[in-house]
C-alpha cells in the first residue's frame, strides 16, 4: 500500500493493454484473433473478472480524514486546494460535482485518506454514452465490487476472440443500466482483473463488426 504523503505528488494511472494484438486495418487500429504474449492469464485463469468498463475520463481524487485535498486528470492537477474555487475551469467544475455525487452514494468511505482513482462520467464528457443527467466520479474498487460480469467468472461462454467479439457487438454497461434503470444498447467495454493486480482491457471500438 503507497504510503501517504502530505505534499500529494501526482501520480498518473497506468496505461492498460489489450489482451489481445491490434493491428491497424484500414486505419482503424483493430483486435485480431491473437493474444498479446503474456496476456493469456486474461482467458485462462479462472480468478480473473470481467468489470463494466466506463466511457469516461479518469482522474484521481487524494483525501485526508476524508478532506478533499487534490484532484488529478492523469498528469494533470485540476484541483490544489480544499474549497470551492471561482478560478476554476469546466474540468474542475464537473469534477467536484462528479466527487460529491459519488461521496452521496457511499463510493468513498467516510474518513478516508489515501487516493482514489477512476473514472469521471456524465453530460459532458465523451457524448454521454451512459445517458447521465449529472457527473458522477466512479471509483475503480467500487466498479471491481458491483459491476463485473458474473457469465465471464462462470465460464458461460467461450472465451474465444470470435465469442468475445459477437458478446461485444451488442454488450451493455452494466453501471447505466443500474444508474438509469433501463437496458442502453452498448457500452464502452470490459477491463479485466486478475488477483496479483494485472489488468488488461478490450473496448467496442477495437473490433470491426461492418462483417
Amino acid at each position: 500500500m503507497e504510503e501517504f504523503k502530505k505534499d500529494y505528488p501526482i501520480i498518473n494511472f497506468p496505461k492498460i493493454k489489450s489482451p489481445f494484438v491490434r493491428k491497424n486495418i484500414d486505419g482503424k487500429y483493430l483486435a485480431i484473433p491473437e493474444i498479446e504474449e503474456g496476456y493469456e492469464w486474461a482467458f485462462e485463469d479462472p480468478r480473473v473478472i470481467a468489470v463494466d468498463k466506463l466511457h469516461g475520463t479518469n482522474i484521481c481524487c487524494i483525501f485526508d480524514d476524508g478532506l478533499l485535498q487534490a484532484v488529478d486528470n492523469r498528469t494533470n492537477r485540476l484541483i490544489e486546494q480544499p474549497c470551492i474555487s471561482s478560478n476554476w475551469k469546466t474540468e474542475s467544475y464537473r469534477s467536484v460535482e462528479g466527487i460529491i455525487n459519488c461521496i452521496k452514494h457511499g463510493w468513498i468511505a467516510k474518513s478516508f485518506t489515501g487516493r482514489v482513482f477512476g473514472e469521471l462520467v456524465g453530460p459532458t464528457i465523451n457524448g454521454n454514452l451512459h445517458n447521465l443527467d449529472a457527473h458522477y466520479f466512479v471509483p475503480f474498487d467500487y466498479l471491481k465490487r458491483s459491476f463485473k460480469w458474473n457469465s465471464w467468472s462462470q465460464n458461460k461462454y467461450p472465451k474465444t476472440y470470435e465469442s468475445i467479439k459477437e458478446w461485444f457487438r451488442y454488450l451493455p454497461s452494466l453501471f447505466t443500466n443500474k444508474m438509469i434503470k433501463t437496458i442502453v444498447s452498448v457500452g464502452e467495454g470490459i477491463v479485466f482483473h486478475h488477483p496479483d493486480g494485472k489488468m488488461a482491457k478490450l473496448r467496442r471500438d477495437m473490433f470491426d463488426f461492418s462483417n
